[in-house]
């Protein structure tokens, strides 16, 4: 069996489904409308076995020019020097589709490299369609321009980014629009992407420094990825329409872990990061490895688990003044392991009086060994209230455990209500209660 025929066996096993043919023959207009699809070649020699002459092209982009919608651009290994423009359906399988790009993909050789530097419109791809696969690549050198990429996308549904290596771009990958449905990005790694600038057009800065920049809306996972080195964040949000979730992903070395900004349903959960903010300053200065604000609600963040920052990035996670907008609520923050930050574990900030958090809640973390708080609920004239902290395990934090500067009806004269929790230091006294065991901790 040629390498050609097995890809394309191995590929169908992984993308394409029964599901996805079916939307291809309504795109096609019924069952006897649409052709089966045609695998156009780019070889890295001028060889690829089992490719005929009249679908080989010499570069990626000659063969997108020829494709119909629901084509298959199969990529071998080589360096192709150019911006690849998607405006129909199209799946593109590169040497390596199907393998895990967070593991074992260290021989450039064996890569199908998308280089945008210096090319067209200075993204590597630019998605502008629905129902596009990318698979299997590595993707870099998107710092041309202003909105500059390693893969621009433009809202299409149905998308799918699969395996690849992106880095060295303004930005991994910058959601223009945020896609509404079924929209998984997964297995893919995240590196340096430090080089040109990924802004303005919708975001409140310009800069570089991200692995995944936009929008996010319901039906859009991204899931089990490793980001590593973005200087800014690992992943900014800046609207969320709602359901989007971001789980099992990995972050090392990156500015924030997560910006939400404006987002709506959206959850964090079960994934890990560690030496937040080791290279200093990215485009936007937030100060919390996950960084949530400017009048999002009912996020959760849940499972996770974040060790280690340094200036900027002071806090574990922070309901933050710094993004602007209305406070935040209707939040969770569960279950988190936080440590070894240089200020706080968990904070609701205030600015010029206000509060950036109400009616929510903060419960079942373990928090210890910051430099400052390990829950710290900052004075406000409004807002930063209604919050129900319990079950927390805060300890070793190297100013108070447990901080409420709030004023009301709640525990201990505060705002909000404190319950169950075990804390060494607290203020007001009687938050969390020295050696107390949670209730589930018994059982």
């Amino acid at each position: 069996m040629s390498r050609l025929s097995i890809r394309l066996s191995n590929w169908k096993c992984i993308v394409f489904s029964a599901a996805m043919a079916a939307v291809f023959v309504l795109l096609g207009g019924g069952a006897n409308a649409q052709a089966a699809p045609t695998a156009r070649c780019v070889p890295d020699a001028g060889q690829n076995p089992g490719c005929s002459a009249s679908t080989t092209y010499p570069t990626i982009s000659a063969a997108v020019g020829a494709a119909s919608a629901g084509d298959i651009v199969v990529v071998g290994p080589g360096t192709y020097n150019e911006s690849v423009t998607i405006g129909i359906p199209l799946f593109f399988l590169g040497a390596q589709a199907g393998k895990d790009a967070r593991h074992g993909r260290n021989n450039p050789t064996q890569e199908s490299i998308v280089d945008a530097s210096g090319q067209g419109n200075g993204d590597a791809f630019l998605v502008m369609a629905n129902y596009v696969v990318i698979d299997g690549f590595t993707i870099q050198g998107g710092t041309k321009g202003i909105c500059a990429a390693g893969i621009y996308w433009n809202g299409g549904e149905y998308t799918q980014i699969l395996n690849n290596i992106i880095q060295n771009n303004a930005a991994g990958i910058y959601q223009r629009l945020p896609p509404s449905t079924s929209t998984l990005i997964e297995h893919n790694l995240f590196k340096t992407n430090n080089e040109g600038v990924a802004g303005p057009i919708d975001l409140p800065v310009t800069g570089a420094g991200y692995g995944i920049v936009g929008g996010l809306s319901s039906g859009v996972a991204i899931n089990e990825n490793a980001f590593s080195g973005n200087k800014t964040a690992a992943i900014y949000i800046h609207s969320g329409a709602g359901g989007g979730t971001i789980t099992n992903n990995t972050s090392e070395n990156d500015g924030s872990f997560v910006i939400l900004n404006n987002c709506r349903f959206t959850q964090f959960s079960h994934n890990q990061g560690k030496n937040f903010g080791t290279l200093g300053p990215g485009a936007m200065v937030a100060d919390a490895a996950v960084e949530i604000g400017g009048g999002s609600g009912n996020i959760e963040v849940s499972g996770n688990v974040l060790e280690g920052g340094k200036a900027p990035i002071t806090n574990g996670i922070a309901f933050s003044t710094k993004l602007g907008g209305a406070p935040s609520r209707y939040c969770k923050i569960t279950n988190n392991r936080i440590e070894r930050f240089p200020g706080n574990g968990i904070v609701a900030e205030t600015l010029s009086g206000a509060g950036t958090l109400y009616d929510s809640s903060i419960s079942g973390n373990k928090i210890k060994d910051n430099g400052l708080h390990g829950i710290f609920i900052e004075e406000a004239t409004s807002n930063n209230s209604g919050i129900s902290s319990f079950d927390n395990e805060v300890e070793g934090n190297h100013v108070c455990d447990c901080q409420d500067d709030t004023s009301g009806s709640g525990t201990a004269n505060t705002a909000n209500t404190w319950l169950n929790s075990n804390g060494n230091l607290s203020s007001a006294t009687g938050l969390c209660t020295r050696g107390r065991k949670r209730d589930h901790d018994s059982r």
